[in-house]
């Protein structure tokens, strides 16, 4: 009798990209208060596209987007436009109504929200402890966004306009739901590179259009070469390799169970903030790692 794995391929992939992805917010911790994040952004996303492009003629034939129908096209567009384009700058202006530490913690509803599109649009069956997982996940999330930020946010005297800042939020983690779950149908006919070889150059162009829109502060020719290397290193490890094994992920394991793995994220984050930062470790962040933990393993 086969001896059955006690993690399958979509989840370790899953996993995988949350670690890269936290080891490349831990590189981007400095650079994101000297340089302005759409501009570090679009390098990124720019460096991992041209990693894909390298990567194509060893992937499977390019005759296959000849064969992706129109439909397909339309929800891989959709999906860019509706996570990158508005759902990023709907998060980006919650940020400046109500504060960092609310804001993380609505759009931490992200796992939950990706649930709610999965079950209305894909129709896939969720069990009740998926759901469980899915909440704790959540809130786990939740907690540690109010603990990494609290104390930062109550010495600013900015006004808060709660109310925009909630929809602004909410309609964030609503989009950025419906944008992963458009991703499993989107790319049947593609293989992961050759998703992330329309993805990324689409979102570099779109965050191109954004910075340029926001005045275009700060220039590329300002970006010290110390600074450019670790933003072209980033890029390659996040949106290169840690893309590649979220776009497997949710091949593999469908849109919702990937979020929820993805909340990993911020507790890897966290971790190494505490071990190579010296972040002061604290009884919520404890709560906050307890809970993530518990809901992913309950997810697996």
């Amino acid at each position: 009798m086969e001896e059955q794995s006690l993690i399958s391929y979509g989840e370790l992939a899953a996993l995988l990209s949350a670690s890269i992805w936290a080891i490349t917010s831990l590189i981007l911790k400095t650079l994101t208060e000297k340089y302005p994040a759409a501009l570090i952004t679009s390098i990124r996303c720019g460096v991992a596209a041209l990693l894909f492009w390298c990567w194509l003629p060893f992937d499977a034939p390019l005759s296959n987007y000849a064969t992706v129908p129109a439909n397909e096209w339309f929800l891989l567009i959709g999906s860019v436009v509706l996570g990158i384009v508005i759902g990023d700058q709907l998060y980006l202006h919650a940020l400046k109504e109500m504060g960092i530490s609310r804001t993380m913690a609505l759009v931490g509803t992200f796992p939950i929200t990706t649930l709610i599109w999965e079950q209305l649009l894909l129709d896939l069956p969720a069990s009740q402890t998926f759901v469980i997982g899915c909440l704790l996940a959540a809130s786990g999330v939740i907690i540690l966004s109010y603990q990494s930020h609290q104390d930062k946010e109550n010495q600013t005297d900015k006004p808060i306009r709660l109310r925009r800042g909630v929809i602004f939020s909410l309609s964030a983690a609503m989009l950025w739901g419906l944008s992963t779950t458009l991703l499993k149908p989107a790319i049947v006919h593609l293989s992961t590179v050759q998703a992330n070889s329309i993805r990324l150059p689409l979102v570099t162009l779109c965050l191109m259009i954004v910075w340029r829109l926001n005045k275009g502060r700060g220039r590329l020719r300002d970006i010290e070469w110390k600074s450019l290397m670790l933003i072209i290193t980033s890029g390659l490890l996040g949106m290169g390799i840690g893309s590649f094994f979220y776009l497997e992920a949710v091949v593999h394991i469908g849109p919702a169970k990937t979020a929820t793995l993805s909340a990993a994220t911020p507790v890897l984050s966290l971790m190494m903030g505490v071990i190579f930062l010296k972040e002061q470790f604290t009884i919520r962040l404890l709560l906050g790692v307890a809970l993530c933990v518990i809901g992913v393993l309950l997810v697996l």
